[in-house]
């Protein structure tokens, strides 16, 4: 099963405004990709209609699961979708809010500028996350963190995705706790405008799970980059 996490980059100031052009080089990407589940962060109302648009017109076939973090749609309100191949069967899903409330939507913990939101879905064989931590305040990605370990589910094996807005110093413990391993360790940074030490997005697999094939994904559409953070995959061994 191929697993791609990318942060889209919000319709914000060149060199990465102009969400059409860059959506349809997302569609390319999926396109020659082919992954079977995809998280997204910073994907709002006018990305996902078109993307959605784009990939059927080119019959490709995904469902998208999530609610957006401020439930309104305005221009600042984001999804953490996660697409699915329609081959593959999902059984539940849900959107929390990491906060203190994880199940009243909107809310969050204090001296958030918005929202921060956790996307799950189950299929037969996994439960599967995808999630955006805090930008700026530590002490609120470590709550996040918390939050996320008090929601995810082991009856199955756990995928996280995401971006954690972290280095591997604070998000480390986190991962013994939970019993997860970076599938994506060995990427290398994958936000395209800092060095290499910012390596702030990930794929986290249960210990139980085995992957390969994890890449950054150097991906041009018209001589650009999609967005200011590289889409990563990575290939878990089906169970």
């Amino acid at each position: 099963m191929k697993i791609m996490t990318f942060n889209m980059k919000n319709d914000g100031i060149n060199p990465f405004g102009h969400w059409k052009q860059r959506v349809i080089g997302f569609k390319e990407l999926i396109k020659k990709e082919k992954p079977d589940i995809i998280g997204t962060q910073e994907m709002n109302i006018k990305a996902k209609i078109l993307l959605d648009n784009l990939l059927k017109e080119n019959n490709l076939y995904y469902t998208f699961y999530g609610e957006s973090r401020k439930r309104d749609n305005s221009i600042y309100d984001e999804y953490n979708c996660i697409l699915v191949k329609d081959s593959i069967k999902v059984i539940d899903f849900s959107t929390y809010s990491l906060s203190n409330t994880p199940h009243v939507p909107r809310s969050k913990f204090k001296d958030d500028v918005f929202p921060r939101i956790i996307t799950h879905i189950e299929t037969d064989k996994y439960h599967i996350y995808n999630t955006h931590l805090s930008a700026k305040i530590l002490k609120n990605k470590l709550l996040q963190l918390d939050c996320i370990t008090s929601l995810l589910k082991w009856d199955k094996p756990v995928i996280l995705l995401g971006d954690f807005n972290l280095g591997m110093k604070r998000l480390s413990p986190f991962m013994r706790k939970n019993g997860l391993t970076d599938a994506t360790e060995e990427v290398g940074n994958t936000f395209s405008t800092k060095k290499d030490l910012f390596h702030l997005d990930h794929i986290l697999i249960d210990n139980r799970l085995k992957y390969d094939n994890s890449v950054k994904i150097l991906f041009k559409y018209n001589g650009r980059y999609l967005s200011d953070h590289f889409p990563i995959i990575t290939e878990i061994e089906k169970i």
